[in-house]
């Protein structure tokens, strides 16, 4: 059956080669990581495609002021899962920039980068530089993104992030989507060797199937991307950063669902809780998406839970998300772009 053509993007996209990519990590992990031994001491190069507003734009001088939002997407994905994110926000003269991560064929091509959670943070950082990005007045991060979004963020040389907003997060412990533990990490091995890739391409959805892995088996690289990403996050190390978090006194808005079928409720309140959720900053909404508590718009922290949505909660409600998001923009944006943006 062939695989079904992708619609053309309904905002601007474009193409940028990134090089050095994790050279400086690269050059430490070789003589300590046995993965990364034969890993190439000047870093990768790749061509990274990403939607970015201002691609449209007259003249990005006029623009410069824009208040911008960059939005990281989990595993698998692409700047498509934002699309009504990008349209919402192209309306009202704010610049968004979704990158696309590598996907697997990069780790088959390159035999090194295996989109831990320390080379997809380097991978953001040198896309920001190539493409001469200061700063980042909110981070928008969906699922597995948490985890180079908080790097990002506690890396002094990397752009500055005013914000964050975290989408159905994935977990600071094991979550559902990685059980049993011995048939995700296994599989996530055995797939990095071609006979490996070879077997479960041909018996691998069968055994997917049997062993009851709530995920869709109709691409096994995209499949073993997501399972990859979480081996590879050291996601027990994050529970330390969402204090940090806490403490920086940051704006943020925290997203989910109690029916996501990848991510247990009990890790996403868990998680809210570290960052300093209660009863007074958390909204509760219906499996409708009608509000049944709503929560002050000053608040720092806010949490919006969905009774209903599943994973892609923010697409399911993107009205209500979306205005959450822009409120938390307008925490941080300065007096200086609203101004230009009136005046605009």
């Amino acid at each position: 059956m062939r695989k079904k053509a992708q619609q053309p993007a309904t905002y601007p996209v474009a193409n940028v080669k990134v090089v050095n990519l994790c050279s400086d990590l690269y050059k430490q992990w070789s003589s300590t990581k046995k993965l990364y031994e034969k890993a190439p001491p000047d870093g990768l190069t790749m061509d990274v495609e990403y939607a970015d507003t201002e691609l449209e734009a007259q003249s990005s001088a006029q623009n410069s002021n824009m208040p911008l939002v960059l939005a990281l997407h989990g595993a698998p994905g692409s700047h498509r899962d934002f699309a009504k994110l990008i349209q919402y926000f192209s309306q009202r003269q704010v610049r968004v920039i979704a990158p696309n991560f590598p996907d697997y064929k990069a780790t088959i091509r390159t035999q090194v980068f295996r989109h831990s959670a320390e080379e997809k943070a380097e991978f953001v950082k040198r896309f920001l530089e190539t493409i001469k990005v200061e700063k980042v007045d909110l981070l928008v991060s969906h699922s597995s993104a948490i985890y180079p979004t908080l790097l990002l963020w506690k890396d002094t040389s990397a752009p500055c992030i005013k914000s964050i907003a975290f989408l159905n997060p994935a977990g600071h412990r094991r979550i559902k989507a990685m059980r049993p533990m011995w048939m995700t990490d296994g599989s996530v091995r055995v797939y990095q060797n071609k006979f490996g890739r070879f077997v479960f391409k041909v018996f691998g959805t069968t055994f997917l199937a049997i062993v009851g892995a709530p995920v869709r088996v109709d691409n096994m690289n995209s499949i073993m991307l997501s399972l990859t990403t979480m081996v590879y996050s050291k996601y027990k190390t994050f529970e330390a950063h969402l204090r940090d978090v806490r403490e920086s006194g940051m704006p943020v808005l925290f997203v989910y669902s109690e029916n996501d079928k990848l991510i247990e409720k009990e890790i996403f309140f868990e998680m809210a809780a570290k960052l300093g959720a209660t009863d007074d900053n958390s909204a509760i909404y219906d499996p409708n998406g009608v509000v049944l508590k709503s929560v002050p718009v000053e608040e720092k922290l806010r949490v919006l839970c969905f009774q209903s949505g599943g994973h892609y909660a923010y697409c399911k409600y993107s009205d209500t998300v979306h205005e959450a998001i822009h409120q938390q923009l307008e925490k941080v944006t300065t007096k200086t772009q609203l101004m230009d943006r009136v005046e605009q």
